[in-house]
């Protein structure tokens, strides 16, 4: 007998059969989003955990109060009966906040109604979406659950918060929230349309920007470290412990003891393992940052999917976040002192500030441990980022000199004052000393600040240079510029200079000394850029 031939379409029915069942649950998930939906009550342990922790955020400052009491006697069972009216009020907070919680899309819109005595509801239209973020904690991940955040424009907070979603419902929303519908091929069936949707294309298209190795994420994490939360909580109970009893145990006795043998009472010696000891004490601190960067970020994958950057990664809690690179207001390059000897950055794409002059976006979102070389190569993978793609640039014009000795007066003048003073009460030589030698410190710091602050003017896009120990550039889009400001003293009319601020949507960048025709000409392409670009700048 002879056997048909098997067509193309009957090869690929099965998988035709899921692509239609895929799309069939995505679409009966949108049409049930279009009414009031209520949370799964798992979303209570999200509010139980959301509040303990930020009443733990909040609380980090008095840890110093804590352990203060604690050795003057505290009553343990007064703080564990606390303890536990604190948590039974959140739960019962997180029950009543669960229960009063709805959600729905209607029309262009995403509608959430909350509250815990008072109901609030709030109207977000989908163009005001700018980040949505897929978060799967590790109590949700044995549930196969996770939480939506939607971050908006102009939002001083996270605007809503969708917990305890499963996965095909995050994808589904998310999806609908940010207006990736499926599109039919015109030139195709209208069968064969329904059988392969644009959804296929649009994950053929999805392009890698960047990844990141575990290598790179323990390196991010040692120079990301911020000491100065440690000295901050470290050093009032470092008050509170009798050091004469620290150095005359046996321990620290013999300890000394080893450190003059090893340096034959050399005090050179001696100041070089001291040194030491604080690199190690840093390093110890930097554990945290270290583990805090791999749980939060490994495996770290940054892909582009259409107009849209999607950041993945996180061990214990993995998170997905969505940007639409047309929201992209600026671009942040940071270096702590520590990265410029591993010649690695920090890039944050930054999106619309929140109402308040000093709130800015929850987060922004980064991509941590770059080379330099490779900031050009990640820009590229964004064909749709105002500017264009551009490397860091290597050199800078720095700002006028005028701008440091205007701020070297004042030390100078405080310093020249006081040695008049101790001369006429005869002070002795080690206050004199002493005194300039803080005045030099003072003025070397303004110096370094000073030769880091400049500017490089390009076809499309202007960056700003600033620093101390560290650096940071400062990517601004002509074409995402508000508004310019310039400020001019009497001093800086003279000298033709100016202050010159640029007001953009995520906050304003001020070049302070600069030409005022480098000023007009930043006004010039700022203005003719807008004028070309019909796009809104949100």
């Amino acid at each position: 007998m002879d056997e048909s031939p098997k067509t193309p379409q009957s090869i690929k029915q099965p998988d035709v059969i899921a692509a239609t069942t895929e799309q069939h649950s995505s679409d009966t998930l949108a049409n049930q989003f279009k009414e009031w939906q209520a949370l799964s009550p798992w979303s209570i342990i999200t509010y139980i955990f959301g509040a303990l922790k930020g009443l733990l955020s909040n609380g980090i400052a008095i840890i110093p109060i804590v352990y203060t009491g604690w050795k003057q006697g505290f009553d343990g069972q007064w703080l564990a009966l606390m303890i536990s009216v604190i948590v039974l009020l959140v739960s019962v907070a997180a029950v009543i906040e669960w229960h009063k919680f709805r959600f729905r899309l209607s029309g262009k819109q995403l509608d959430v109604k909350r509250g815990l005595f008072f109901t609030k509801k709030d109207e977000i239209p989908l163009s005001r979406i700018q980040n949505i973020r897929y978060e799967q904690p590790l109590y949700f991940k044995p549930l196969a659950l996770g939480t939506l955040v939607i971050e908006t424009a102009g939002s001083k907070k996270d605007e809503a918060k969708l917990a305890a979603l499963n996965i095909e419902q995050a994808q589904t929303l998310k999806r609908l929230l940010l207006n990736l519908t499926y599109h039919e091929q015109p030139t195709q069936s209208s069968s064969q349309a329904t059988i392969e949707p644009q959804l296929d294309a649009q994950t053929q298209s999805s392009t890698p920007v960047t990844r990141k190795s575990l290598g790179d994420l323990l390196l991010f994490g040692f120079y990301q470290n911020n000491f100065i939360w440690f000295a901050v909580i470290a050093g009032p109970i470092i008050g509170q412990i009798d050091m004469d009893k620290v150095f005359d145990s046996v321990i620290a006795k013999q300890f000394w003891l080893w450190i003059e043998s090893q340096t034959h009472q050399n005090i050179v010696l001696q100041s070089l393992f001291f040194i030491l000891g604080l690199l190690f004490l840093y390093g110890l601190f930097s554990l945290i940052s270290i583990i805090a960067a791999v749980l939060k970020y490994y495996p770290y994958k940054l892909d582009r999917h259409s107009d849209t950057l999607q950041r993945s990664g996180g061990v214990i809690s993995h998170q997905q976040d969505a940007l639409a690179i047309k929201r992209v207001q600026l671009i942040h390059a940071k270096q702590p002192v520590l990265a410029r000897f591993f010649k690695r950055w920090t890039l944050y794409f930054k999106q619309v500030k929140g109402q308040e002059v000093e709130q800015k976006t929850k987060q922004h979102m980064l991509i941590p441990s770059v080379k330099p070389n490779e900031v050009a190569t990640i820009l590229t993978a964004m064909p749709n980022l105002s500017g264009g793609a551009s490397a860091l640039p290597h050199n800078y014009t720095s700002i006028h000199i005028k701008w440091f000795t205007r701020r070297s007066i004042l030390p100078l003048s405080i310093a020249i004052l006081l040695s008049i003073i101790g001369g006429f009460d005869g002070r002795s030589l080690s206050f004199f000393e002493s005194t300039w030698l803080t005045t030099s410190m003072i003025i070397g710091l303004i110096y370094l600040r000073y030769k880091h602050w400049g500017y490089v003017i390009e076809d499309q896009v202007i960056w700003q240079h600033t620093g101390l120990l560290g650096r940071q550039w400062k990517r601004i889009a002509f074409d995402k510029v508000q508004h310019v400001k310039i400020t001019q003293t009497q001093g800086q009319k003279r000298a033709n200079l100016a202050y010159i601020e640029i007001g953009l949507a995520s906050g304003s960048v001020v070049f302070p000394y600069i030409p005022i025709d480098i000023a007009n000409q930043i006004i010039s392409r700022s203005l003719h850029a807008v004028s070309r670009n019909s796009q809104n700048w949100i």
